[in-house]
């Protein structure tokens, strides 16, 4: 039939795992009684399957010479019953004159087993006596039947004793026929040594299965006086070899080969010295009418296959079989086999393709038949395929178009992944986004400048947490609120709205997502000017202003309020505008066309995106290369000329404008403001490009860039404030655990808990900065504290004149004592600058509720006059730091 066939040797007691795992496919002689797991195979595991009987039988017995028998027929040796008659025992050898069989230990084969063997024999009791007329059986191992032929000898009162010759026991017993030698023998059927000797088999009473179902569990005492079973001897085959070659299961469900035919095999290999292999062949050449007929008809070799159909040689021809779990076939003249299913889809079998969770696929049609199958990764999570697998076109509900990103309603609007009904002005969120921005703004006006690394530190860290689970199905954006949260900090209005915004679509709702960065600025730069305004026309007055500011702002210019606000807002719109500008320039080849990745429905540079794109070119420059360019030059330029100053007193307005570009930071780190600039765009590119490839790869390059971003923020701690270097190493380390947390989920699955955990972490640096700042502000306003408390107590408890006048002088002390530290918002000490170039400039290091030398050294603000006009005072010193000597 033209297969190879591989004879491999198998291992007793493993044939379970042979069959198992296809190192077997076909068994043509499985003896059952000599495999303890037979049962467990065919019936329980069902890793094999029973073809049958082979048609020759198993049988173990006890055997005589033939001649013998004809010799003497009146004692009927072919019967047991002559072993009870002594005038036919004394044509044997009596009991203890065979040979004698040594271990290889040089002791007896067997010993110590009264019921089995003792010094390499079996006597019963009754062979022991003086008397007896015993004779010799002669036995191969005590592990060939064991016990069986004790039990029958005791049961039946048999006067015979058994001899062990061992595993070579056939040598010996060959070597006495030849020798014309009366001997009483152990063996079985089919075997050369039985096929070849001329021996008759001595019948014992018909088998009582239920005796030897009775011997099997007590070998030592159970009553056996019938004969050992016929071995029904089977054919085995694997549940592979039945799926894969129906007519070979054909051919060995018909294999039967007769006893007089495998004995004629045995005999040959003797009688001709052929070995196994040889005898068998000789013996099919002179049987074909025997083995012809368990041929089935041989099928046609198929030439190509249709589709869900792979071509696989089958024997000697190819067939047209379906294709198994884990292919497919779309080709309607496939000549090879099935293609393998690509990662990220699911083939049940045959024709079936599924994409998985977050992929999205074309419809099948005639076209796409005809090549690979085209499948992308969804832009915007939970639009496509939700969970489990889907078939292709298909999306969430809701969501249709390219990779899923419309709404299936023509009159609906996608916003934060939902579809939603839009009016022509839009909805609540709008007006919700214009309040809240100039809320925003003006807090960011009032924020002492001295906490503006806070925000900078808290909303990068916020910035990259939305980055690192924006794309996870099923994260923690599932907790209530954290989402919007983070997507608030990320100033992304997309993530954070609960309704249509505005009816937009495409590349206008793209760049929408410039929107809310840049009306934070707009809303500083519009309080500027109105303030500005008022001052000039005024309405607002030096004492007014000043009963409606805080007193870390009273006699500071207006314009440098609004540069200070300005400034804190560029730190933290930096990657939301990065991340706006990049997704405007984010093309994908989907269905043969370059597209747009969040809007496959525009073709990438064409005329509707022309504009956007350029847009998105403009913002780049501006904040990746002329922003931290133009810093750079004039904080170099301040450096250079000596104009890097720390101080309080004796600066003009314009240095305390320049100021603001490095005062948060130390000395030694001035430059620092252009450098978290970059590394935020680098930031946001590496996350927002990245989207669009494999998992693994997000994932890897995700934890070596972030790796080395919080490394380098843990070991170099630019902030001039210990609170912000706090923070600082608190927020690195917290992105590095949710960068491993995000890498764990993806393996091992998302649980409450879990998310729970993700949760408490990304609070957590806030907690603790909080925590330290209550800490470091009620020690350095202790002081105030404490003289409040007094003042309190001296209205309560005191009425005396005395007490009042006393209380009252520690009130005023406390109050001059704090009035100095309003004016830098803490206790500070003015240090020369090491080396800083310019014998003028002093270094400010915070000493928070410390005391020098026994008093506590506060420094106090003196503002010169001059042009221009503050809050809460009538007029400040103009100057510029590149010309300390004269005017801007």
């Amino acid at each position: 039939m033209g297969y190879r066939v591989q004879i491999p040797v198998m291992t007793a007691g493993k044939y379970g795992p042979n069959f198992a795992d296809n190192v077997v496919d076909l068994s043509l002689e499985m003896w059952p009684e000599d495999t303890a797991n037979y049962a467990q195979m065919t019936q329980i595991d069902r890793v094999a399957v029973d073809l049958g009987a082979t048609g020759y039988a198993g049988i173990i017995g006890l055997y005589v010479p033939t001649p013998l028998v004809e010799q003497y027929p009146k004692y009927g040796l072919d019967f047991w019953r002559f072993l009870l008659n002594s005038d036919a025992t004394k044509l044997f050898p009596p009991a203890g004159t065979g040979p004698r069989v040594l271990g290889a230990d040089g002791g007896p084969l067997c010993d110590g087993a009264p019921t089995s063997c003792v010094n390499g024999t079996y006597t019963p009791e009754r062979c022991k006596l003086p008397e007896s007329n015993c004779i010799e059986l002669w036995m191969h191992d005590p592990a060939y039947s064991p016990q069986n032929f004790q039990r029958i000898i005791d049961s039946l009162n048999l006067n015979v004793s058994i001899n062990f010759l061992g595993f070579g026991g056939e040598a010996t017993m060959q070597k006495a026929l030849d020798e014309g030698k009366n001997v009483f023998l152990y063996n079985w059927q089919p075997n050369t040594f039985t096929a070849v000797n001329n021996l008759t088999r001595v019948l014992l009473p018909a088998t009582d299965h239920e005796q030897y179902h009775a011997f099997t569990k007590d070998r030592m005492h159970a009553r056996v006086t019938t004969d050992v079973p016929t071995i029904i001897i089977h054919k085995l085959a694997s549940q592979g070899f039945l799926a894969d070659f129906p007519e070979l299961v054909l051919l060995a469900n018909s294999y039967q080969v007769l006893d007089a035919s495998m004995n004629a095999m045995l005999r040959s290999t003797v009688e001709q010295g052929y070995n196994h292999s040889t005898a068998a062949c000789e013996w099919m050449r002179a049987n074909e009418h025997i083995w012809g007929a368990w041929i089935p008809t041989p099928p046609k070799s198929a030439v190509d296959c249709s589709v869900g159909f792979g071509r696989y040689l089958t024997g000697s021809v190819f067939a047209c079989i379906p294709c198994p779990s884990g292919t497919y076939n779309w080709n309607n003249h496939n000549e090879g086999a099935c293609t393998e299913c690509p990662a990220h889809l699911h083939c049940p079998g045959g024709p079936v393709v599924q994409v998985s969770s977050g992929y999205w696929m074309a419809n099948i049609t005639n076209t796409t038949l005809e090549r690979d199958p085209e499948f992308y990764k969804c832009p915007i999570l939970g639009t496509c395929c939700s969970s489990g697998y889907c078939e292709p076109g298909e999306c969430s509900p809701s969501f249709a178009g390219l990779l899923c990103t419309e709404c299936a309603e023509p009159d609906e609007h996608m916003w934060n992944h939902k579809c939603h009904k839009c009016g022509p002005a839009g909805g609540a969120s709008f007006w919700l986004i214009l309040f809240g921005a100039f809320v925003g703004a003006a807090v960011l006006l009032y924020l002492p400048y001295e906490e503006a690394p806070t925000v900078e530190i808290l909303f990068f860290y916020f910035q990259v947490t939305y980055y690192i689970f924006e794309h996870q199905a099923n994260g923690i954006f599932t907790l209530p609120g954290l989402s919007t949260f983070l997507a608030i900090a990320s100033l992304n209005v997309d993530g954070m709205v609960a309704d249509c915004t505005l009816p937009i679509t495409g590349v206008p709702k793209l760049v929408f997502r410039y929107f809310l960065p840049l009306l934070l600025m707009f809303y500083i730069v519009l309080i500027y000017l109105i303030l500005r305004a008022m001052q000039s026309s005024g309405m607002i007055t030096a004492s007014s202003a000043g009963r409606l500011t805080p007193y870390y702002m009273q006699g500071q210019p207006l314009s440098l309020i609004c540069f200070r606000a300005m400034i804190v807002v560029l730190t933290f719109v930096v990657m939301p505008l990065v991340d706006s500008s990049l997704l405007l320039l984010q093309c994908n080849t989907v269905q043969e066309k370059n597209v747009l990745y969040r809007s496959p429905s525009v073709e990438c540079f064409g005329s509707e995106h022309g504009g956007g794109a350029a847009l998105a070119v403009i913002f780049l420059i501006l904040l990746l290369i002329a922003l931290p360019a133009m810093l750079w030059l004039v904080l170099n330029r301040l450096h250079k000329s000596g104009n890097i100053t720390y101080e309080d007193e004796e600066i003009s307005n314009i240095q305390r404008l320049f100021q603001c570009l490095y005062i948060v930071f130390k000395p030694d780190m001035y430059y620092m403001l252009p450098v978290t600039i970059i590394e935020k765009g680098i930031t946001s590119i590496l996350f927002t490009l990245l989207i669009k490839y494999e998992e693994n790869i997000q994932i890897n390059v995700f934890i070596l860039f972030l790796a080395f971003l919080c490394a380098t923020r843990i070991y170099f701690q630019p902030y001039h404030n210990h609170l912000e270097a706090y923070l600082n190493r608190e927020i690195s380390l917290g992105i590095l655990v949710m960068i491993a947390y995000r890498q764990y989920t993806e393996h091992y699955g998302i649980t409450d808990g879990i998310i729970a955990q993700i949760g408490v972490i990304v609070f957590l640096p806030v907690i603790m900065h909080v925590i330290r700042w209550v800490i470091a502000n009620y020690q350095k306003h202790e002081e105030k504290i404490m003289s409040q408390a007094s003042k309190m107590s001296s209205k309560m408890g005191s009425q005396s004149k005395q007490s009042a006048s006393g209380s009252a002088n520690d009130i005023s002390v406390g109050r001059a004592k704090s009035t100095a530290r309003k004016m830098r918002g803490s206790i500070e000490k003015i240090e020369k600058v090491p080396g800083g170039g310019n014998t003028g400039s002093m270094l400010r290091s915070k000493q928070t509720g410390s005391k020098l030398g026994g008093t506590v050294n506060v420094s106090t603000v003196h503002r010169p006059s001059g042009s221009g006009h503050g809050i809460g005072e009538e007029g400040a010193h103009e100057g510029s730091p590149l010309n300390p000597n004269g005017g801007p």
